[in-house]
């Protein structure tokens, strides 16, 4: 089936290079602004139907202006398009109050076509410790309360326990395991993964901070297997009101499928 998040972050091409969309309120955080992964969704979604290479392997987005649901444009160019990689650059841009269009976010992002090449898999990374989804206690969906952000109405958790900050107890340390799913029952591609990444609420919200994406890239590994998808995000390092997040996914099948790093401003 075709998810929401394809369907919400589809464009179509009006010319050259050049796609229109209304951003849905499906993405929205609790202050009526657009989820990051969701912005980033909709630029590489854009940019993939003009390269000539199946799949993104990075995507690198900054984040400029707050996008809100309407319409908006996103615009692109392909760099460069060789034999085994191929390049291109997107600008997201939506009108502001003066009626003058503004880009709210820049992307540049490698693509190539992972059928082409072997795996040759070594992973180094620790396996994540998560007991079985079905075992786990499950949050967000149709079961979100009815104050929540839209966006966390698009996913489902599952986890060992309930996150600190969720009890008002945040716990001091910024790091969290849990299970990914998409709440109308879709699995995720290779390209919803860029949102999969940014798809949590902040982890240093167990610090009793908040923040907002500044900067996030994105490493994309493999295409997932179907099923829920298990993440890793900790936060090591606060200074001067920014912070990283590094998130690590695994598919159904324990194979690592995206890892992004993200600087954020926090509030």
């Amino acid at each position: 089936m075709i998810g929401e998040l394809a369907l919400d972050s589809a464009s179509e091409r009006v010319g050259d290079g050049v796609h229109v969309i209304d951003l849905s309120d499906r993405w929205c955080l609790q202050d009526g602004r657009l989820n990051g992964g969701y912005q980033l969704s909709v630029a590489l979604r854009a940019l993939a139907a003009e390269v000539p290479l199946p799949d993104p392997v990075v995507a690198s987005a900054s984040y400029l202006r707050p996008a809100m649901p309407g319409p908006a444009r996103v615009l692109t160019s392909v760099v460069r398009a060789g034999r085994r990689l191929a390049t291109g650059t997107a600008r997201l841009v939506q009108g502001g109050p003066d009626g003058a269009e503004r880009d709210v976010l820049r992307l540049e992002a490698t693509f190539a076509d992972l059928a082409a090449s072997p795996a040759e898999t070594v992973d180094l990374t620790a396996p994540r410790d998560l007991p079985p989804f079905a075992e786990c206690r499950t949050f967000g969906g149709e079961d979100a309360p009815p104050d929540i952000a839209s966006v966390g109405r698009r996913m489902r958790y599952g986890v060992a326990e309930m996150p600190g900050w969720t009890r008002g107890t945040p716990s001091g340390d910024p790091r969290a395991e849990f299970w990914f799913a998409f709440a109308d029952g879709s699995d995720a591609t290779l390209l919803d993964l860029a949102f999969v990444v940014d798809g949590a609420a902040p982890v240093v919200l167990e610090l009793g901070r908040g923040s907002s994406t500044v900067q996030l890239t994105v490493h994309l590994r493999e295409h997932p297997a179907p099923g829920p998808l298990a993440c890793r995000t900790v936060t090591q390092h606060l200074s001067h009101g920014l912070h990283e997040e590094d998130v690590e996914v695994w598919d159904a099948r324990g194979v690592l499928v995206a890892q992004s790093r993200q600087l954020a401003l926090l509030l």
